[in-house]
């Protein structure tokens, strides 16, 4: 989906950051802390790994053994959010809990009904004979009566990590946290090749993030990003996906991030400024080249026979004073060398969709095709 990964993030309770001179100031784990919580967070890791197959709360009375000293309490609670969000937790493999219920349940007042004047209601008796007809035993038959409870899923995986990435994580989480409150972001980024802003520019489309950006290779890109709250509705949702682009710059030598937040309860105007001096480390991949949508449309249009081929875009199209266009597809006409361009807008304003359309108007060097949503109300 657009979002993957979206459950690595931190609850608000977890958030370890001071509001100072209306700036925000993450409380990153410095190398004394990494050096203090390490054993920990490894801990944490092994346990995940050891307890595949055990219950949701088997493994957070496991978690919740761990020694952990009250100074370092809140930091852990966090390791341990983003390591159980790379859990799968699921209802164990063959058990349906609503028809044993069903069954169990109507065998009981059944036998409620049944029973002589001063009679004792005989609960094993039921439960054995619901388990032969269901050829199945009474214990396994209790384990799966409520077996769909939070605390009765099962771990079926866990994606393993060891403990200075789930460290740089907690890190990046941070930062995430108040990029998840902006109302803008400004990420300003030099010295970069075209290919490595590429996979930056397609990370802010998978999302489905409102951007524009600006610059050309040689002084450099800036995109300028709207926040969550700067929209109308949908904040939590555009919000985590704008936490979840984070990442993307990390890796780059020259860059800055600013952000204007609305932090707290309250939400005060702050601010939110990032950088290599921050030394975050980015441990998730690129973006996917396309978009779940536009791979299916891709598959698609391959199973036509027809005479255009079609594959992901790697252009970016810089030209002076516009806004940098970035498409997602290139056609391509067979034994030519003709080409033609799309570029998809989703979760985007009209206002973005007019203004390519005038840039357009102006002259583009290529064909290009716009694909807009039906919800922009675009003539």
């Amino acid at each position: 989906s657009a979002t993957r990964g979206a459950s690595t993030l931190l609850t608000s309770d977890l958030v370890r950051a001071r509001r100072r001179d209306g700036r925000i100031l993450p409380l990153y784990l410095n190398a004394e802390a990494r050096a203090r919580v390490a054993p920990v967070a490894q801990e944490i890791v092994a346990t995940a790994l050891a307890l595949v197959g055990s219950t949701r709360d088997e493994v957070d009375a496991a978690l919740d053994e761990i020694d952990v000293s009250a100074r370092d309490r809140s930091i852990v609670l966090g390791l341990r959010k983003l390591c159980e969000d790379r859990c799968d937790f699921a209802v164990a493999e063959g058990t349906c809990p609503e028809e044993i219920r069903k069954d169990v349940f109507s065998a009981a007042a059944l036998a409620h009904r049944s029973l002589d004047l001063g009679a004792t209601f005989n609960r094993e008796a039921v439960l054995a004979d619901v388990a032969e007809k269901k050829g199945t035993t009474p214990e396994a038959l209790l384990a799966g009566l409520y077996a769909d409870l939070r605390g009765s899923e099962i771990l079926q995986r866990f994606k393993a990590l060891d403990a200075e990435e789930l460290l740089d994580r907690y890190n990046v989480a941070l930062a995430q946290a108040a990029v998840q409150k902006a109302t803008k972001v400004v990420v300003r980024i030099q010295g970069e090749s075209p290919l490595r802003m590429r996979d930056i520019f397609r990370a802010a489309r998978f999302h489905g993030l409102l951007h524009t950006a600006s610059g050309d290779p040689k002084s450099g890109y800036t995109i300028v990003l709207d926040g969550p709250f700067s929209l109308f509705g949908a904040a939590t949702r555009y919000g985590l996906r704008l936490a979840l682009c984070l990442p993307s710059p990390l890796g780059c030598r020259a860059w800055h991030l600013h952000a204007d937040v609305l932090w707290g309860k309250s939400r005060e105007p702050s601010t939110f400024e990032l950088g290599p001096k921050d030394g975050l480390v980015s441990r998730d991949g690129e973006a996917p080249a396309l978009t779940p949508e536009l791979e299916v449309f891709c598959a698609a249009f391959a199973k036509l026979g027809s005479e255009w081929t079609v594959r992901p875009s790697d252009r970016i199209f810089a030209l002076p004073g516009e806004a940098v266009c970035i498409p997602d597809l290139r056609f391509k006409r067979a034994g030519s060398s003709e080409e033609v361009y799309l570029e998809a807008f989703g979760f985007w304003s009209r206002a973005s969709v007019w203004r390519r359309v005038e840039m357009l108007r102006k002259g583009f060097p290529v064909r290009l095709l716009l694909a807009v949503g039906k919800q922009l109300r675009v003539s």
